[in-house]
């Protein structure tokens, strides 16, 4: 067993960074290197001392300092913990082609990448012609404007077919999640892509029914999904996919958390923003970490009210005056936030 918060505290990531070879250079209170993870050209890792953790805003990447050794050693979290205190561990040699699980695959980010532009810009293709599926967007208040502007898709057979006339590794497709066994496992959902620079580094698919599970994601580090183009001071922030949708689709800066557990480089990550509004769903889970948000963040957070009877954003964007009552519910969190700054001044 090892004491995870007395390895976080005796070593500081930064230092850890420097020692593995980064260079970091000082921008405000945080720190800026070229990120080891993928093949970054210009530095977009960021090094946030005083949350002790990390985030890459190129590929995704983020955690702490045991998420930081374990990412660049390829380890597990037991071994990156015996690294980081001097440890030998007795580990077998591995010469089996290793099991992939259902949790995030280890693949090489150069031969993810087209793989990921692929599918993507085959799913998307093949959105325009489901009549069904625009219709089911239309009814969750996702319009074509919004669905090209992401790049959303839908997942029909023939990608594996697809991926071998592009000369792409079906074997990486696999590691992905994409495949499995040859079988598409895609098939069905709308796909909903993460865009960095308006190319994809992840995506997740989302069923036509309720049936579980509702959301398939792909095998790479879950993202703040939205946060690519979530620029300028303020953002909002939502809980699921369609309500990240819902809120983009109406013009507001926004990103969305894809559940309610919360990671210290989220929060390290939203600190960036000057106003961050947390419009989570209207239930215990959302509740609970709008609070754990507004502790974490302080001033800064600005936790907004739904209507009444309104369960979350995408909820709110299926009615007819769903955006003008947002707009009413966001300057009334930001009334109530400034009163109460000046009554604590």
């Amino acid at each position: 067993m090892y004491d995870t918060d007395a390895i976080r505290r005796d070593h500081p990531i930064a230092d850890v960074a420097v020692a593995s070879g980064l260079q970091l250079r000082p921008t405000g209170g945080r720190l800026v290197a070229v990120c080891p993870f993928h093949g970054d050209t210009r530095p977009s890792l960021i090094v946030y001392p005083r949350t002790r953790s990390y985030y890459c805003f190129g590929c995704g990447a983020g955690g702490d300092v045991l998420d930081f050794v374990s990412r660049l050693h390829n380890t597990s979290f037991k071994e990156a913990a015996a690294l980081l205190q001097g440890l030998r561990l007795s580990m077998p040699v591995k010469t089996a082609r290793p099991q992939v699980s259902e949790a995030i695959a280890r693949v090489d980010p150069a031969m993810a990448a087209p793989i990921v532009e692929e599918a993507v810009a085959f799913y998307a293709a093949a959105l325009w012609s489901q009549p069904r599926v625009l219709s089911y967007l239309a009814a969750r208040g996702v319009g074509r404007t919004t669905a090209r502007r992401h790049r959303l898709g839908f997942g029909v057979r023939g990608l594996a077919d697809d991926l071998r006339r592009q000369g792409l590794d079906p074997e990486v497709a696999e590691q992905l999640g994409l495949l499995r066994e040859g079988r598409e496992r895609f098939v069905g959902r709308v796909v909903i892509p993460d865009l960095v620079g308006g190319r994809p580094t992840w995506f997740t698919g989302r069923r036509l029914d309720d049936r579980e599970p509702r959301y398939l994601n792909l095998r790479l580090p879950k993202p703040i999904l939205g946060l690519g183009s979530a620029t300028g001071e303020a953002v909002v922030v939502t809980e699921g996919p369609f309500d990240w949708l819902t809120t983009a689709g109406w013009g507001f800066r926004a990103v969305a958390l894809l559940g309610t557990q919360l990671r210290a480089s989220t929060v390290a990550v939203l600190e960036r923003f000057e106003e961050v509004y947390l419009a989570l769903d209207a239930d215990d889970a959302g509740r609970e970490a709008t609070e754990e948000l507004r502790q974490r963040l302080g001033d800064r957070a600005i936790p907004v009210q739904l209507p009444a009877g309104v369960a979350d954003l995408n909820g709110l964007g299926c009615q007819p005056d769903g955006r003008q009552g947002f707009t009413r519910c966001l300057l009334e969190a930001s009334r109530v936030a400034r009163a109460s700054q000046r009554t604590a001044a």
